[in-house]
């Protein structure tokens, strides 16, 4: 049995800003909107070849989005629906939209020896230059995510506060106008290495763009980030597209739509 894991947002859909950003004349659909605002869209030949890849092996959609996050993507809701799915950036497993509540539990013991969530936030408040900062939000009792003012952020800030948290334990991510802050023991890959020992997975085949998704796209049969990609920016020589925006994706799935319906490993 086969599994493709992918990351979601940036990867095989898209926002406004990202589809206005790398502008492209592929088709699209809208699958995500919140309270009237359209959010989301997939490329209508990326649905084609995901929805054929969903019936020959196991499509799992790996996202640092949250539960609710997540469940709002109607795509995956009413038409292309995997049977597992992997979301607070590995938090929580999904099957058939219900929680996995042994992995939860498992996970809840790692978090014991990591600064806690609460503890991270009022220590965030007190380093993070109030500019550059509009908002903090927690992200299903597990991880912290920023909102923040790009044009008022410097690389030496990004540097100082990425080498800060891996002090304590946690791994940072910008992507966009969202800085993620994660405990070490909540990953994506080992989400999807637990459960692809689960379902006896023999070749796990990989995609996502941020650091968030380093070890998921190195540690499978093979992985591949899009052009885009901010993880590209850290590791250049991974695998990669030649594309970049919605194009990616479409390049993405034919890659795996290729090596699965090739046989090839």
């Amino acid at each position: 049995m086969r599994a493709f894991a992918s990351d979601l947002d940036r990867t095989l859909i898209y926002s406004t800003k990202m589809l206005n950003t790398h502008q492209t004349n592929s088709p699209c659909e809208l699958i995500e909107t919140v309270d009237g605002r359209q959010i989301s869209y997939i490329s209508l030949k990326t649905k084609a070849s995901l929805s054929k890849l969903n019936r020959e092996m196991y499509f799992i959609p790996v996202t640092t989005r949250t539960i609710s996050q997540y469940k709002r993507i109607h795509l995956f809701q009413t038409e292309i629906i995997p049977e597992y799915a992997i979301t607070s950036n590995g938090g929580h497993i999904l099957k058939g939209g219900s929680v996995l509540q042994d992995w939860t539990n498992y996970i809840h013991e790692q978090l014991k020896a990591c600064l806690s969530l609460d503890e991270m936030i009022k220590r965030i408040r007190n380093i993070a230059n109030p500019q550059w900062v509009e908002q903090i939000n927690q992200a299903d009792n597990l991880f912290i995510y920023l909102f923040i003012n790009r044009s008022l952020i410097t690389n030496k800030e990004i540097t100082d506060l990425n080498e800060w948290a891996r002090n304590l334990g946690w791994q940072m991510s910008l992507q966009g106008r969202k800085l993620y802050l994660i405990p070490f023991p909540i990953n994506k890959w080992k989400a999807v290495e637990f459960l692809c020992n689960e379902l006896n997975v023999s070749t796990i085949y990989s995609a996502g763009d941020s650091l968030l998704d380093y070890d998921l796209i190195t540690n499978g049969h093979f992985g591949v980030a899009p052009l885009h990609g901010e993880v590209l920016e850290h590791y250049p020589t991974l695998n990669k597209t030649t594309s970049s925006g919605m194009e990616a994706s479409e390049e993405i799935v034919e890659l795996i739509h290729n090596k699965v319906f090739t046989k090839s490993p």
